[in-house]
C-alpha cells in the first residue's frame, strides 16, 4: 500500500513501504502490517508510531497499540503492526489506514493510506430445528 503525508513535516523520518494483505477483512479478524522505516539523518534516534483505522486524522477505530523502535543513523528496520478488524453493526464499511510517527511524545508525520481498508460482515443462518405439521 503506498502511502501519501496526511500532516506532519518530510525529512524526519521515511516509510519506504507499507505491506499488508489484501486490503479487504472480515469484521474482528485480527491482521499483520509490515511498515519499513528509514532515518534519513546523520544521528540515530528514538521513535514512537501507531497505526490505525479511521474515518478522519485521530478517529481511532482500531489501533495496534503504539510500537517503540530506535533506528541508527541512515538505518532502516521494518516495524510490524497487528489490528484487530472493527466488529461491524452493518453489513460492510470501509476506513482510512493513518500511520502516526513521533519523537519523544511529539508528533513528526502522520501518512494516510491511498488505498481504503474495507471490512465486512459474512452473512451466516444457524436452522437448530425443523418441525413439521
Amino acid at each position: 500500500m503506498n502511502l501519501s503525508k496526511a500532516n506532519g513535516e518530510d525529512g524526519h523520518i521515511e516509510v519506504r513501504e507499507l505491506v499488508m494483505e489484501d486490503p479487504d477483512f472480515e469484521s474482528e479478524t485480527s491482521h499483520v502490517a509490515h511498515a519499513l522505516f528509514h532515518n534519513p539523518k546523520t544521528s540515530s534516534f528514538d521513535y514512537e508510531s501507531e497505526l490505525y483505522l479511521g474515518k478522519t486524522i485521530g478517529n481511532k477505530v482500531v489501533t495496534s497499540g503504539v510500537k517503540a523502535f530506535s533506528l541508527p543513523a541512515g538505518g532502516s528496520k521494518t516495524v510490524d503492526f497487528s489490528v484487530n478488524m472493527p466488529q461491524l453493526t452493518i453489513p460492510d464499511d470501509s476506513f482510512h489506514v493513518y500511520l502516526e510517527i513521533k519523537h519523544l511524545g511529539t508528533l513528526l508525520i502522520t501518512f494516510i493510506g491511498t488505498e481504503d481498508v474495507g471490512v465486512f460482515v459474512t452473512p451466516a443462518v444457524e436452522v437448530t430445528d425443523i418441525t413439521w405439521d
